[in-house]
């Protein structure tokens, strides 16, 4: 059998472990088969760009962040029917068997739409799919994005650091965090630290009532923003000392942006174990013949059948909403 291997979307800590775990299940259950790595995501599949990988290629991958295979947005995919067409066709043609792909909300759409022409066609390649996400809205009612933990230890150590300065100095920090329209990333983050409060994407925050928690507190305040929230980073903080003038409150506000720093380094065990968990399982059903399918996990072991492509890709992206029981478990901790 032929395979190829996608990361697509943005990176986060836990792809390299997918990738390890595909090409070493499949060259270990059938030695014969050959595994192929795209590079540059979407972008390189529309190109035609694999190489070959085996399992010295894959060697020491497991716990490093990124993706070896690159990854390039591609914004022409989703609506060149052309260019779908022609990555379908080109699948066919090449002798891919299936293609196993780990990625964000982008790719999920995009294996949806060339599944189905593959499937009208009667091509023969079938798609897997792995959420691959650090902010956890992939299809997350039937598991946990890889990525997602990784960016939560990530997230604690660098609110850890902000802790011991804002301690120091009695300083407040505005943090933002990033999670594009969800909210999981920055609550979560919140409630590993005990940060004071946490924006979430839609909230109408009352810069007042902030003004009068920070006034209460005897050191350090963390506010944590998510990355959707309208309000900058510079607005809440010059609304802050504004405030603060007013009422005589002797508190320094600084900002810090921790986005970037969320999504790189290496990856948590909780991602290595389940990205590596979920590319197994893909080999496994790949070569008992599955159809395509929308693979999870909420933890190692967790195997619950494939989902339809056609029928996650349809799920909106999470939204700013989160479940009611988070909410009162991270108010709960205040």
């Amino acid at each position: 059998m032929k395979f190829g291997i996608l990361t697509g979307g943005g990176d986060c800590p836990g792809m390299n472990a997918f990738i390890r775990a595909v090409v070493r299940t499949a060259i270990n259950t059938k030695a014969q088969t050959s595994v192929w790595g795209v590079v540059d995501g979407w972008r390189g599949l529309a190109r035609n760009d694999f190489r070959r990988l085996d399992k010295l290629s894959v060697a020491g991958l497991a716990s490093k962040g990124g993706t070896i295979l690159g990854t390039q947005r591609f914004p022409e995919l989703a609506d060149d029917s052309d260019i779908q067409e022609t990555i379908a066709r080109d699948l066919h043609d090449h002798g891919f068997d299936y293609l196993f792909v780990c990625g964000g909300n982008g790719s999920l759409k995009a294996s949806a739409i060339i599944n189905a022409i593959l499937r009208r066609e009667k091509m023969r390649t079938r798609i897997l799919f792995a959420a691959g996400s650090i902010d956890n809205d992939v299809g997350n009612k039937y598991g946990s994005s890889i990525g997602f933990y990784s960016a939560i230890d990530k997230s604690l150590q660098m609110l850890e650091w902000i802790r011991d300065t804002a301690s120091s100095h009695r300083r407040v920090y505005i943090i933002r965090s990033m999670g594009r329209e969800s909210a999981y990333l920055s609550i979560f983050a919140g409630i590993a630290t005990g940060a004071e409060h946490v924006i979430r994407p839609k909230e109408q925050i009352d810069i007042e009532e902030l003004a009068s928690m920070i006034e209460a507190r005897d050191k350090d305040t963390r506010i944590i923003i998510s990355e959707a929230n309208p309000l900058t980073l510079d607005e809440i903080q010059q609304q802050l000392e504004t405030i603060f003038r007013r009422r005589k409150i002797k508190r320094d506000v600084r900002t810090v942006d921790m986005s970037y720093f969320q999504r790189g380094g290496k990856a948590a065990v909780t991602d290595i174990l389940r990205a590596s968990w979920l590319g197994y399982r893909m080999v496994r059903d790949a070569f008992a013949r599955c159809d395509s399918g929308f693979y999870s996990a909420f933890y190692t072991g967790h195997a619950p059948d494939a989902v339809p492509l056609a029928e996650v890709a349809d799920i909106e992206a999470s939204s700013s909403d989160v479940p009611d029981y988070l909410l009162d478990f991270m108010l709960a901790l205040h």
